[in-house]
Formats: structure tokens, C-alpha cells, sequence
């Protein structure tokens, strides 16, 4: 029998906008050493956001937004659409007035969740999910930060085939990025994305800290 889903909202941190999903209950926690998010939240930062910690928390939120609140005030960007990795393909959705970051979708979720950093919003779900991995860590150096400490698995990058099948080896993977056992109540975070004008696209250099 599946637990019971409590409602959740995710709110920016002015207060401009905010969505709420149909099941609060974080799915899955990463923590993610990579260049792409160091970027996105440091630019949002640059912007008048939240400064980002070196190692960023990822949680993986049910895909299934119920009500939505101030769409004139969000909208996604790409850091670039010339970027053929996997990383380069998240859509970030931020309000364009306190550059919070509301979700970030990417194809490899299937519209079955979308990610969030929770320290860059106000997120009233349960947030109590263990820590699962450390995810995309060959770009992490000493100078960026301190070194990972928690007993968890840890990967480099997620190129390779076999690097991909030892992530979804673990059970709570496998777990947040399968369909879930109901159908949605509401609308995927990628047709939120379409629904608030698509997504701009910034043209970053790869790696360039702001």
C-alpha cells in the first residue's frame, strides 16, 4: 500500500510565485560536485539569490504541480544548447525577481520528478530523505570546497554506461526515477516550463565561475 501524499508548496523567496505538488515528500537526495549547477546558483546568486554552498543538496520531487501561483514572474533557462553532455540538457526554472530556483527539469527524469535545491526556495515538503550518493564529482576540487565526509556512494561523472547502471543499483534511485504507482493530479514540471513561455537560453562558457 503506497503512503499517503500531503500536499507541499514551493514557494520563491520573495514570494512572487510558487507551485504546489500533490505529494510533498522528498523522493531522493543527491549531493552534486558539478560545474553546471556551481554555475546556475552562482549566477542566480549574482542576481540577488541565495549564495550556493560548495555542495549543493539535490532533491528529487514528485512531478505532479496542482496549483500553480504567479507564472508571470517565472521563467526557465538553458546555461547553453550547444552542450551535447547529459548535464547540459537541465532547464532551470528561477522567478525572475529574486532569482530563487524553483525546479530544474531534465528528459532523463521522464516527467516523473524534477529536481530542486532547497535552500534556494522555501520548500514546505518533507524534506527528511537520506542522503543516496554524490553525483558528478570530476569537476569538485579542494579549492572549490571541503572534501565529501558522509559513508555514501560516490561518482565522478555519468558518461559511461556502467557508471549509470551502479546509480540506478542503488534502490532509491531506481525507486524516485521509475513511474509512479498512480496517476498525476495535476501537471508535469516540464509542461509548467512550456506553459510559462519555454525556456531562454543564456550561452555560458562551459565551466566559467560568476
Amino acid at each position: 500500500m503506497s503512503e499517503k501524499k500531503i500536499a507541499a508548496e514551493i514557494n520563491c523567496n520573495c514570494g512572487r510565485c510558487s507551485i504546489t505538488l500533490a505529494d510533498g515528500k522528498a523522493q531522493l537526495k543527491f549531493k552534486c560536485g558539478c560545474q553546471d549547477c556551481r554555475q546556475a546558483l552562482e549566477w542566480g546568486h549574482s542576481k540577488g539569490a541565495v549564495k550556493p554552498d560548495a555542495l549543493p543538496d539535490l532533491l528529487y520531487m514528485a512531478s505532479d504541480i496542482v496549483d500553480i501561483r504567479g507564472k508571470a514572474f517565472m521563467q526557465s533557462y538553458q546555461l547553453r544548447n550547444d552542450d551535447p553532455s547529459v548535464l547540459g540538457m537541465s532547464r532551470r526554472m528561477y522567478c525572475i525577481e529574486c532569482y530563487s530556483i524553483i525546479g530544474v527539469d531534465h528528459p532523463a527524469y521522464q516527467d516523473n520528478v524534477f529536481l530542486n535545491f532547497p535552500k534556494h526556495c522555501k520548500n514546505t515538503g518533507d524534506l527528511s530523505v537520506p542522503l543516496s550518493a554524490y553525483v558528478n564529482m570530476v569537476d569538485y576540487t579542494e579549492e572549490i570546497g571541503p572534501m565529501p565526509t558522509e559513508d555514501v556512494p560516490l561518482f565522478a561523472t555519468l558518461r559511461f554506461t556502467q557508471e549509470v547502471n551502479r546509480l540506478f543499483a542503488i534502490p532509491a534511485v531506481a525507486k524516485a526515477l521509475s513511474p509512479p504507482e498512480a496517476l498525476p493530479e495535476g501537471i508535469n514540471f516540464s509542461t509548467l516550463i512550456e506553459e510559462t513561455g519555454g525556456t531562454k537560453v543564456l550561452d555560458f562558457e562551459k565551466g566559467t565561475r560568476l
